[in-house]
């Protein structure tokens, strides 16, 4: 409720006081020019329709670059795997039984009496002797796969020596020899 309201049991009422000047009238300055309702809505249109061309062309933006940023990790991709297959090719390469079987491929042999330098007075410890690539034979350095084709191939050689052997043999056994008892004549039958 309102504070202004009056108490209850007492009626005021208001009336006019008609000594009081009403107060004078005086004119109001004149309304400025408004503007046309045609021009204000082709303005308006027309910056609804940049903002639009704006939104576009940042949208088509910012999507090309998606694509080229996925392409891009798509080939990062690519690369991480090629870079990590020739780091394993490298080891595989690099690793002590790929060194030896190309050592061993050009010739070079492990040597039974090496020799050493100590290298802070220069002096040599032992008697370097020369290998002759017999000494280890076993040494043959080679993957699972290498030896046991060489082996498999060494046991057809034996196989095949051995049945060449067998048919030597086989030809070189003496034949019986014909009898010389003289043959009788069988009787021959006709039929009519």
């Amino acid at each position: 409720m309102s504070a202004l309201v009056a108490a209850p049991g007492k009626k005021t009422t208001a009336r006019p006081d008609r000594t009081a000047t009403p107060p004078a009238l005086r004119p109001l300055a004149t309304p400025g020019a408004r503007m046309a309702r045609l021009p204000f809505l082709i303005v308006l249109i027309a910056a609804f329709g940049l903002g639009m061309a704006g939104l576009l062309l940042l949208n088509t933006t910012l999507q090309n670059q998606e694509f080229e940023a996925r392409r891009l990790n798509s080939q990062a991709s690519q690369l991480t795997y090629v870079q990590d297959d020739l780091e394993s090719q490298l080891q595989t390469v690099s690793s002590p039984g790929s060194l030896a079987q190309k050592a061993y491929a050009q010739g070079m042999r492990p040597n039974v009496h090496p020799a050493f330098l100590v290298l802070p007075d220069g002096t040599v410890k032992g008697d370097a002797e020369t290998t002759k690539g017999t000494e280890m034979r076993y040494l043959a350095p080679g993957t699972g796969e290498q030896l046991t084709a060489e082996r498999a191939a060494a046991e057809a050689a034996d196989k095949a020596e051995e049945a060449a052997k067998a048919a030597a043999a086989a030809t070189a056994a003496p034949t019986p020899a014909p009898s010389t008892a003289p043959s009788t004549p069988q009787p021959t039958t006709t039929s009519r």
